[in-house]
């Protein structure tokens, strides 16, 4: 019998985390036997998990920690297939597979790739991830990138050719969506007559919002009726918020913080925009065209050019250029897509279509 183990640190709002979540609620609709195995029981996925399945706690999310508990885990249950998605964890689950000499399957999935060259602070890190994907990722039974691009970085940085390797896009929505989109929103200022830009997204330097407002200055000079609303926290929201103020933006560009329905927003766009220095695959950009929004998104590594077919379906800048994303905004207001058409590409990203693509390699 069937019987599958996700292994994540915890049940944080982070990507991997709502994957597996999606998948592990599509895998029990259809009684397959799932369990989770968590470093930490804690975050905003453990309330969406379906209740039938098992919540187990290591008590820690340090290697250590997982070396030492993995492999009594393990013996004591007869799983089939293990997920696998942290560094740590990932590892544990190999070496423990081989400690216990157990037939189950190990399934590494990969969501991240990082752009060729990244400031020293990230040096120590780099050099973990290179000796752990040269010396343990190739012994996992499967590898499942959410890109082709996250694969094929992956390949590179561990200078393997990962035959095991696949991938299958993220399991994005369902047709939940397409009501919450409907919701209204109390938005800070009138919107009526104005060009409404949305990008949603972590606070962070991987997210590179700076380019995006700095964008917006140029876009502005042009479009007096122009006005930016920035969804998520982090830890850069003070500095963006004192370039804002600097700048002479702040009637303009609007911080909103967190939110829990971001649909309704991007409902109420007339040009989502994603200006990432990277990606594993870009859930937002999925999630706008399947509401039918033109997307201007940056050419960064590695999912968005997958998800906009390479332009054909969304317009695509080069990374830290504003005048180039400036002037791709002006092309989405001016020539958007058909919304239909886009709404149609993104059938493939539902939860349920991908799940099946999970099954299929059980």
């Amino acid at each position: 019998m069937t019987k599958v183990l996700f292994i994540l640190d915890d049940l944080s709002g982070g990507g991997a985390e709502r994957v597996f979540v999606n998948i592990a609620n599509g895998f029990a609709d259809n009684n397959i036997a799932v369990e989770f195995l968590v470093g930490e029981k804690k975050g905003v996925y453990l309330d969406l998990l379906n209740s039938v399945i098992p919540i187990t706690e290591v008590g820690g999310r340090t290697l250590l920690k997982y070396l030492t508990t993995f492999p009594r885990i393990f013996r004591q249950n007869n799983y089939t297939h293990i997920f696998t998605a942290s560094h740590y964890a990932s590892s544990a689950a190999i070496i423990a597979k081989k400690i216990t000499k157990k037939s189950a399957k190990i399934y590494l999935t990969h969501h991240y790739s990082h752009p060729a060259s990244r400031p020293i602070k990230y040096l120590k890190g780099d050099v973990i991830l290179k000796l752990i994907h040269f010396f343990i990722t190739p012994h996992a039974d499967k590898i499942i990138a959410v890109s082709n691009g996250s694969l094929e970085w992956l390949r590179n940085f561990s200078h393997h050719k990962l035959p095991q390797g696949t991938f299958i896009y993220n399991p994005v929505f369902d047709n939940s969506i397409y009501a919450l989109a409907t919701e209204q929103v109390n938005f800070p200022i009138e919107i009526k007559d104005k060009i409404v830009l949305l990008t949603v997204g972590r606070l962070s330097e991987q997210k590179d919002h700076l380019t995006l407002i700095k964008a917006f200055g140029f876009f502005k000079q042009t479009h007096d009726n122009a006005i930016l609303f920035i969804l998520g926290t982090g830890p850069l929201q003070l500095m963006l918020e004192n370039y804002i103020k600097e700048n002479d933006l702040s009637d303009y560009v609007f911080l909103m913080g967190f939110q829990a329905n971001p649909y309704k927003w991007v409902a109420n766009c007339d040009v989502f925009i994603l200006s990432s220095i990277y990606e594993g695959f870009g859930n937002v950009i999925a999630e706008a065209i399947a509401l039918g929004k033109t997307v201007v998104s940056t050419d960064c590594p590695s999912g968005p050019a997958e998800i906009l077919q390479d332009g054909a379906l969304g317009y695509l800048c080069p990374l830290n250029d504003p005048v180039a994303m400036s002037a791709s905004i002006e092309k989405a207001l001016q020539k958007p897509f058909d919304v239909n058409i886009l709404k149609q590409s993104a059938n493939q990203y539902m939860i349920s279509e991908i799940v099946k693509k999970y099954i299929e390699i059980l």
